[in-house]
C-alpha cells in the first residue's frame, strides 16, 4: 500500500509499516524508527505489532553500533551513552533500560524480553542530529562580506547594480573580494520541486526524506514533516492541490511543459498571495512599467530590489526580443491553459468558473490580467530560474532568486554558488577587484564543455552569444589542461617555494580551506597566463569544500 493513496488510518498504518521494512533493509535505521512510530500512532493492529517492534528494537541496536563505531568525538560518544541509558515506558507501564530489553537465554543467544513503545522509537530517532557541513561548523554562513547593500539587501555592500545596452542590468564590484568571500545570500521568491523528485524529496523544503508524509487530498505532494505540510498548504498548496491531480493525468503533455505550468501557477499564487492581492499587483505592475530608469526597474517604493517583492520579481529580464516566435507562441498556450486550470479547478479568482463561461477570456478582467502575468512568468522563469542542488549531483527543483538573476553569464565565472537548504550562497571563486563585473555560470563552464558545445547550449537556453575570455580565446577543457599541463607553474621554482608552506598545511589537514584561499590569491597575483593547471586545481578544491561538505 502506497502512502499517497492510503485514505484511512488503517491503510496509513500498513503503509508506514511496509515502508519501515524497506528502510530497515536499506540500513536507514533512523528513518525506519520514524515510520514504525507513525505506524503505531495510526493504530497498527495489536496482533501484528510484535514483528514491527522487533524491527524497531533491532534498528536501535544497529544505531548504537554505528554510533560506537563512529564515536571518536565526545559528542557521538555521549549520544551513544544517552541512547543506551534512556529509559522507556513499556506496554505494561514498567520502566527499564533499552539494553535490558534483550536477555541471554543461557545458550549464548539473545531473546526478547519486551518491546518498546512508539514514543521510544521516535525519541531515539530524534536523538540523532544531522551532521552539519564543515563550513557551517567554522563560520557564520549567513554573513555577507561587507554587510548588505542598501539597494539590494541580498547582495554584499561591495557590489553595485549597473546598466548598459550590452550587458543589461548587472553587478559591478566596488570593493575587493577574495576567493571564498560571500557576495550574495538569498532565499527563493518562488520554487518548485522537479517531477522526478516527487517521491524522494519534500515538496516544500526540497530536502531528501525517506519518511515523506502525503497531502491528504492529492496523491502528488509529499512532505518531510507536518510543519512543511502545514506551511505548504498555507503558502500555495491549498490552491495548487486540485490542479496537480489533473497535471499528472496530462499524459500527452511533455514534462517540460508540465514543469513550466507548475512554475507559473506557483509564481502567480505567490505574487498575488493566493489571489488576495490581484488589484494591488495590477498597481505594482503599472508603477514598475512607468519607471524610465532601466537600472532601478522593479525597485520598491523604499528604493530596493527586494527578494520578496512581486514588483521586483516581475521586473526581471525576459529576452523577448531574441526569442523565436514558436517559443513565444508556446508560452502563450501554456499561460492560457494555466489560467483555465486556475479558473475552473479553484476559487483563486474569487469563484470557480465553468468551462463554458470562458469562451471569451477577455470578458473577465482579472482572468485577462492573470493570463498576462502567466505569460510574463513564462519568459521570466525560463530565463531566470536556478536549479536547486542541496546534495552533490542531485538537482531537486528550481527557484526564482530575484537578486541572483542580475548576475550575467561567463563560461569562466569569478563566482560559484552552493546551497544551504533553499538558501543560495554565491562566493567569489577568484579575486574580484573594484570595477570588475561579477559573473556566474548559467551551466556551460569551459572546464567541462568544449566551446562549440557550451556556446550552442547558452544560445539555445538563454538566447545570448557568450563572449567571455574562455570563449573568445577558446580555452582548453579540464582534461586537456591536465593532460598537457597547460599553464603549469612547476618550473617557476620561486613560486613553488612560496606556495610550499600552504601545501604542507593541506597535507596535514585536507580541510584547511584558508590555505586554499591563500594559494588562489597568490596564484592570481603571480600567474599572468590563463588557464593555469594549478589555479584550476585550487578552484576545484575551493568549490568542492562547499559543494560537497
Amino acid at each position: 500500500m502506497s502512502l499517497a493513496y492510503a485514505d484511512s488510518d488503517e491503510l496509513m498504518a500498513y503503509a508506514h509499516a511496509n515502508r519501515s521494512a524497506a528502510l530497515y533493509r536499506k540500513q536507514l535505521y533512523k528513518e525506519c524508527l520514524i515510520d514504525i512510530d507513525a505506524a503505531l500512532s495510526h493504530g497498527y493492529p495489536k496482533e501484528k505489532q510484535r514483528n514491527l517492534k522487533d524491527r524497531g528494537d533491532k534498528a536501535i541496536m544497529e544505531i548504537k553500533k554505528l554510533l560506537q563505531t563512529d564515536s571518536k568525538d565526545t559528542d557521538r560518544t555521549n549520544l551513544c551513552d544517552g541512547i543506551e541509558k534512556s529509559t522507556v515506558k513499556l506496554e505494561n507501564t514498567e520502566y527499564i533500560e533499552n539494553a535490558s530489553t534483550m536477555e541471554n537465554n543461557g545458550q549464548g543467544t539473545l531473546k526478547k524480553r519486551d518491546a518498546m513503545t512508539s514514543e521510544s522509537y521516535l525519541h531515539c530517532a530524534t536523538k540523532i542530529p544531522p551532521q552539519k557541513p564543515r563550513y557551517l561548523q567554522e563560520e557564520d554562513f549567513s554573513k555577507l562580506t561587507y554587510g548588505p547593500s542598501r539597494e539590494v539587501p541580498a547582495v554584499s555592500d561591495g557590489v553595485t547594480v549597473s546598466f548598459s545596452e550590452r550587458y543589461g542590468r548587472h553587478y559591478m564590484a566596488t570593493r575587493e573580494f577574495k576567493p571564498g568571500d560571500i557576495v550574495s545570500i538569498e532565499d527563493p521568491y518562488a520554487h518548485v520541486i522537479y517531477e522526478e523528485r516527487y517521491y524522494t524529496h519534500c515538496h516544500y523544503c526540497l530536502s531528501r526524506s525517506y519518511n515523506l508524509i502525503p497531502c491528504p487530498k492529492c496523491p502528488v505532494a509529499q512532505y518531510c514533516s507536518e510543519n512543511c505540510r502545514k506551511l505548504a498548504w498555507e503558502a500555495c498548496h491549498e490552491t495548487e492541490c486540485p490542479i496537480l491531480k489533473l497535471l499528472t493525468n496530462l499524459l500527452n503533455v511533455d514534462k517540460d511543459k508540465i514543469r513550466m505550468i507548475s512554475k507559473i501557477i506557483r509564481l502567480l499564487i505567490v505574487v498575488t498571495e493566493n489571489g488576495t492581492r490581484i488589484e494591488e499587483l495590477q498597481q505594482d505592475v503599472k508603477i514598475a512599467e512607468s519607471n524610465p530608469d532601466d537600472r532601478t526597474a522593479g525597485f520598491t517604493d523604499t528604493g530596493i530590489l527586494d527578494s520578496f517583492s512581486g514588483r521586483s520579481a516581475l521586473s526581471l529580464a525576459t529576452n523577448m526580443t531574441t526569442r523565436p516566435l514558436i517559443g513565444i507562441s508556446a508560452f502563450a498556450c501554456i499561460s492560457a491553459l494555466a489560467v483555465i486550470l486556475l479558473a475552473t479547478q479553484t476559487k483563486f479568482f474569487h469563484k470557480k468558473y465553468e468551462i463554458d463561461d470562458l469562451r471569451d477570456i477577455s470578458e473577465f478582467s482579472e482572468l485577462k490580467f492573470g493570463a498576462s502575468i502567466m505569460f510574463r512568468a513564462c519568459v521570466i522563469m525560463s530565463s531566470n530560474c536556478f536549479s536547486i542542488q542541496q546534495e552533490p549531483g542531485i538537482v531537486s527543483g528550481s527557484g526564482l532568486y530575484v537578486a541572483h538573476s542580475l548576475y550575467n553569464h561567463s563560461c569562466a565565472p569569478n563566482t560559484f554558488r552552493h546551497f544551504e537548504g533553499l538558501t543560495m550562497i554565491t562566493r567569489a571563486l577568484t579575486p574580484i577587484h573594484p570595477g570588475e563585473q561579477i559573473f556566474t555560470s548559467y551551466g556551460g563552464v569551459y572546464a567541462h564543455m568544449s566551446r562549440p558545445e557550451r556556446k550552442q547550449k547558452i544560445l539555445q537556453d538563454y538566447f545570448l552569444d557568450c563572449d567571455c575570455p574562455a570563449c573568445e580565446n577558446d580555452w582548453p577543457t579540464y582534461n586537456e589542461i591536465l593532460r598537457d599541463h597547460i599553464g603549469s607553474i612547476a618550473k617557476n621554482k620561486q613560486l613553488v617555494e612560496k606556495l610550499r608552506p600552504f601545501r604542507e598545511r593541506l597535507l596535514a589537514n585536507m580541510y584547511d580551506i584558508e590555505a586554499v584561499k591563500v594559494i588562489l590569491d597568490i596564484l592570481y597575483k603571480e600567474v599572468s597566463k590563463h588557464p593555469c593547471e594549478e589555479i584550476l586545481h585550487a578552484e576545484q578544491y575551493l568549490k568542492s569544500y562547499y559543494l560537497d561538505p
